[in-house]
């Protein structure tokens, strides 16, 4: 399979999606599930990508190490970045929407959609670095997932 046309940025904040996303133990098994958005991508790019995104690896709570991005290599955030630049990712399942943001952000995040979807939202729980939505009703549940993503302009990250 040949490789699609991704610009650097975009391969690097696709990796870095993928990390947050999953409980990687290997190189392989990240390069696989890459190799399914972009083609054919080689294990020494897959290193100079955790390379630049400071990825580590730490215990699970099952005893797995895996990677994980470590926080000290994140981009320097200032009060001058819009708090919707602070959204990494937005995901669904049938019963609740889960925000991934950058780590301290989760809060006022989760205070400004509390603020303005009230109507849409049964509650919202907010931790460092994800906020959970629990929807009013379940079968809205991908609605208000797109709904959250135009308004905070986060693109698709599938």
């Amino acid at each position: 399979m040949e490789r699609k046309s991704v610009t650097e940025k975009g391969l690097v904040a696709l990796c870095q999606q993928l990390i947050v996303r999953g409980a990687y133990t290997h190189q392989t098994a990240l390069q696989k599930d890459l190799e399914k958005i972009v083609g054919r991508i080689s294990l020494a790019t897959i290193s100079r990508l955790l390379h630049q995104l400071g990825v580590t690896k730490i215990q699970n709570a099952r005893g797995e190490r895996i990677y994980a991005i470590d926080s000290l290599h994140q981009p320097r955030l200032t009060p001058q970045h819009p708090l919707a630049e602070m959204v990494i990712d937005i995901v669904n399942n049938e019963s609740f929407v889960l925000i991934h943001t950058a780590p301290g952000y989760s809060q006022a995040i989760a205070r400004l959609i509390d603020c303005q979807h009230a109507d849409n939202i049964l509650g919202i729980v907010a931790g460092n670095d994800n906020v959970w939505i629990a929807p009013k009703d379940c079968q809205s549940t991908a609605q208000l997932c797109h709904g959250l993503r135009d308004w905070l302009r986060v693109g698709s990250k599938n």
